[in-house]
């Protein structure tokens, strides 16, 4: 009993500097907040763009949001088109998209059961570049995105001025429409401002998003889509790194995603992303801690850490609250039982070791949910203006449970890392008419 608890007590050790390593990094982005978000210089030269789409069964979205594209952006309407596939279908998505204008594609040539969208983007892609020539960039969306009116303009900036990949500024259609909203609406938030933004600011790549990703044909020639994974915006990420190419964040493109609006589509989406995301780090992470050496690039050990953070929220989910419970019930046992204990101890012992331990438990939890506040706060702030919000009245919900959220977060993540979740539909907030 003794050298299973000096085992674990060492166990313990190990995974509390692992965790604070993966911390560590969370709240130093919070002392370059002060950093202006980088403006790429507005250009005379238009590119051509394609616009690609996949959606399964999302007949309810998808007229709306390619006829908001093809109508509602400020950039010459015959230098991009909007692409869609709509796959493994079983409603009216493929039909009603040609009627808002796309150019659709079905597709039910894989197995249904994973739904995973890199093989129908895979195939939009390859038919892209084989019978429609001429574009310079793609940008994704996915069904229920919408976009700012000057989207395609922000991204041709920074495609003219000499950017190959780049991500947005992530914001929400609905926002303040429950709890389940505001929350996921300030995450996204908090990580294009300050994680984001910083990375940008000092040279760093940053990780792709699914929504409003653009990415240089010149890239797609070269490469292809090599990405299948479940997380397969975040597998690009780390194919083209390990290629030697930036991904930039581009802070002037805004795309708003329409945020899962209960409990279950919640943890069905933090599920899957912590399935790909786990497999991800684990098949391509520690490249990355290689290429550092090789390079002498500190963005690789940034991009490192922020795939660690995955199995850091495992840990923190399956170790401490199993190891802290197994120390209190035995301490417990020791103050009002029979002592078990491989060492002397007294019941007031036990119960003054318990107090002391629910002290620096709660500082922990405290100190967490603290900086996760400040964090979403300040992002926030610094946003309000750059979303066009006149003030955060209908938010201070999603601020102050963002700490709520990002266990929330650890739990998802921790049941899909351990799974393997299969597609399921999300509720889509239908825009009333």
């Amino acid at each position: 009993m003794a050298t299973l608890l000096y085992v674990l007590e060492i166990i313990n050790y190990i995974c509390i500097g692992i965790t604070t390593i993966g911390f560590l990094f969370q709240l130093i982005y919070i002392f370059f907040i002060w950093l202006k978000p980088k403006k790429f210089p507005i250009s005379d030269v238009k590119k051509r763009f394609a616009i690609v789409i996949c959606g399964r069964n999302e007949e309810d979205v998808i007229e709306e949001t390619v006829t908001k594209l093809l109508k509602e952006q400020d950039y010459p309407k015959e230098l991009y088109d909007v692409f869609v596939c709509a796959h493994n279908c079983t409603d009216n998505t493929y039909e009603k998209a040609l009627k808002a204008g796309a150019i659709a594609y079905k597709y039910d040539d894989f197995i249904p059961s994973h739904m995973r969208v890199a093989y129908p983007l895979k195939f939009l892609l390859d038919e892209i570049i084989t019978n429609h020539n001429g574009y310079d960039a793609i940008i994704r969306f996915d069904a229920d995105n919408h976009c700012k009116s000057d989207y395609i303009s922000r991204m041709n900036d920074a495609l003219n001025a000499g950017v190959k990949i780049a991500r947005p500024f992530e914001w929400s259609k609905n926002a303040k429409q429950n709890i389940w909203t505001k929350v996921s609406a300030t995450y996204y938030v908090r990580d294009s401002r300050i994680p984001s933004n910083f990375r940008e600011k000092v040279g760093m790549s940053s990780m792709l998003t699914g929504a409003g990703m653009m990415v240089s044909l010149d890239i797609i020639y070269q490469y292809g889509w090599d990405a299948m994974s479940v997380s397969e915006d975040a597998e690009y990420t780390l194919n083209r790194m390990i290629d030697g190419h930036d991904v930039h964040y581009v802070a002037d493109a805004i795309v708003y995603e329409d945020q899962p609006s209960t409990f279950v589509d919640n943890m069905n989406r933090l599920k899957r992303m912590g399935c790909g995301l786990t497999r991800v780090f684990f098949k391509r992470g520690f490249v990355f801690i290689g290429k550092f050496f090789t390079t002498g690039k500190f963005t690789y050990v940034d991009l490192f850490m922020q795939l660690f953070f995955i199995p850091v929220g495992v840990l923190c989910c399956l170790w401490f609250p199993a190891y802290y419970a197994f120390l209190i019930i035995s301490h417990l046992i020791n103050a009002f039982g029979p002592n078990f204990l491989p060492y002397p101890m007294s019941p007031d012992f036990s119960l003054s070791y318990l107090n002391e331990m629910g002290i620096l438990i709660g500082y922990i939890l405290g100190s967490f949910i603290v900086v996760y506040i400040i964090q979403t706060w300040l992002a926030m702030v610094l946003s309000k203006k750059h979303l066009g919000l006149k003030s955060l009245k209908g938010l201070y919900t999603g601020i102050f449970m963002s700490s709520f959220f990002m266990i929330l977060w650890a739990i998802g993540i921790t049941l899909g890392a351990l799974s393997k979740p299969k597609w399921k539909q999300i509720k889509r907030n239908v825009s009333k008419k």
